[in-house]
């Protein structure tokens, strides 16, 4: 064995893994494997190339031939719950990164894998924990204070939050998201010494398009809270196309064409004999973002019965794909040589993994998957959060989503021609669905509190509890960007908010109701 030459060879494909070329790293690796089964970091190396490059189950494949030569080895059992967490399969992941926590219990890397499983999972207050040790052994790691303050805000814990990302700003003066997730706990007053800092830091050459983005978004925001809305808009609309221009890739005619699969594909399927009134096995709560999907998931989920799993992609992850495969479709509507009962309940046992409650998934666009839901759960509820459409559209504009998860948001022209491609998908699903989706009015909920909830809990078939009212004190992890809002009393300042940018933002003219 020539071991100077596998030296020199895993410095290049080090080199290699740094810049991305992970076909290259694989390529070389394996030819290393070969020669040495016995290198831990081979295995290693391929399976987190494969991950990179989306080929998940070659990645799996090559952990596993890892850990049948080294069953204990931490960094494999790591990275291979790391893999099962993105996969969503969760007992999986939590088992292995157990184990590697059984060997080392101070492992930072299987501590903080754990963390991110247990937060997935809406186990935030074990997440909390595991972050924590993990901070302990390692407090100047980027990602680790991120994810530790991310999780205190998620638990409604955001004086730990605040006190995190400002420690971040002192370390890494680079990193805006700490600014952005600061400026969505804080409330801005004029002469904001948070405020100055972030403006005095747009001057940083060094900070990347993406951060730009993040600060700017954070200043409109600082500007939205003390009333300045030109300010505001200005940076809003600089943020907004500072983050455009950096999805290269993204085309808007693709989510044109899924919108007309969808439309076709059920525009001659009869609904009818689907309708079932007995309780619910799944609540749905669907619709743009930012249209009161939170609130309402926050109210619903407070009942007893009810599991609040916040937004989950296991519907999109199957959809987005299959909703253009022909030989599926086909089978799928005339249940023909096709297992729809098996679907159902493989899918179904994905959300059942979380609790054996109702369960209630708020992914608002969902909506796009309505005739899906109803064929594969006929007793599933679906309610619809409407909301006045500028003032969704303002708020849409105004924040920037987990890993550019809505790139039309970020464009004033597409963001229109989604949501004028949403108005008249909802329209199909009611006029194909009469009576069997459930709209709940944000402005309605506002105004009359208990009223409208009320309505929910009934719509669901569920019986009256008080507890539905104060939702305040339902202490379920909030993971999106109404992460501060939605753990407030109901407030109206945000109704006709649109009202004071529509003379700064062209697109709010464009849109109506």
């Amino acid at each position: 064995m020539d071991v100077e030459f596998i030296k020199k060879e895993f410095k290049k494909i080090q080199n290699f893994f740094a810049a991305g070329d992970y076909e290259k790293v694989i390529e070389k690796t394996k030819v290393l494997l070969k020669k040495d089964n016995s290198q831990v970091p081979f295995y290693n190396l391929i399976g987190l190339s494969y991950r990179q490059l989306g080929k998940n189950d070659l990645a799996e494949d090559i952990f596993k031939k890892g850990l049948k030569k080294f069953p204990n080895n931490i960094s494999i059992l790591s990275n291979i719950g790391a893999l099962y967490r993105v996969q969503g399969r969760y007992q999986e992941a939590e088992e292995n990164l157990t184990r590697a926590l059984k060997q080392n219990e101070k492992s930072f890397v299987a501590l903080c894998n754990l963390a991110n499983v247990k937060r997935e999972i809406n186990q935030n207050n074990e997440a909390i924990k595991l972050y924590e040790k993990a901070y302990k052994i390692n407090n100047n790691n980027e990602t680790i204070l991120k994810n530790l303050a991310g999780a205190y805000q998620i638990g409604n814990k955001f004086k730990n939050a605040k006190k995190l990302l400002l420690e971040i700003n002192r370390k890494f003066p680079n990193n805006t998201t700490a600014d952005q997730m600061y400026s969505s706990i804080h409330t801005y007053k004029e002469k904001d010494d948070h405020l100055s800092s972030m403006i005095n830091k747009l001057s940083n050459t060094k900070i990347s398009n993406e951060g730009l983005s993040f600060l700017n978004f954070a200043i409109a925001k600082a500007y939205s809270d003390i009333n300045n809305h030109s300010e505001s808009a200005k940076y809003f609309i600089k943020a907004n196309d500072k983050y455009y221009s950096i999805l290269k890739h993204y085309k808007f005619e693709d989510e044109k064409k899924i919108f007309e699969a969808i439309k076709n594909t059920f525009k001659t399927y009869n609904f009818k004999d689907l309708e079932v009134n007995e309780g619910p096995n799944l609540i749905f709560i669907v619709g743009l973002p930012r249209s009161g999907t939170t609130l309402t998931h926050q109210i619903v989920s407070s009942h007893s019965k009810i599991y609040g799993a916040g937004e989950l992609n296991i519907l999109n992850d199957l959809f987005v794909e299959k909703i253009f495969d022909n030989d599926f479709i086909n089978l799928f509507l005339k249940n023909e040589n096709f297992e729809l009962a098996k679907l159902s309940s493989q899918i179904f046992d994905k959300f059942n993994q979380f609790s054996n409650k109702i369960i209630l998934d708020k992914a608002p666009l969902n909506f796009r998957w309505i005739g899906f839901i109803r064929i594969l759960f006929p007793r599933a509820k679906i309610i619809h959060c409407k909301r006045n459409l500028k003032d969704t559209a303002l708020s849409i504009y105004k924040n920037v989503f987990d890993g550019g998860s809505l790139p039309w948001s970020y464009n004033q022209e597409t963001l229109v021609k989604f949501i004028n491609m949403y108005k008249d998908l909802m329209t199909f699903w009611h006029y194909k669905l009469p009576n069997q989706i459930y709209d709940c009015e944000y402005e309605n909920l506002i105004n009359n509190q208990i009223a409208e909830t009320k309505k929910l809990i009934n719509f669901c078939n569920l019986s009256w509890e008080e507890s539905c009212i104060d939702y305040t004190k339902n202490d379920t992890g909030i993971k999106t960007v109404s992460i501060s809002q939605a753990r407030k009393p109901i407030y109206k300042t945000s109704i006709k908010l649109s009202d004071k940018y529509k003379d700064n933002l062209d697109f709010l003219k464009k849109l109506e109701e």
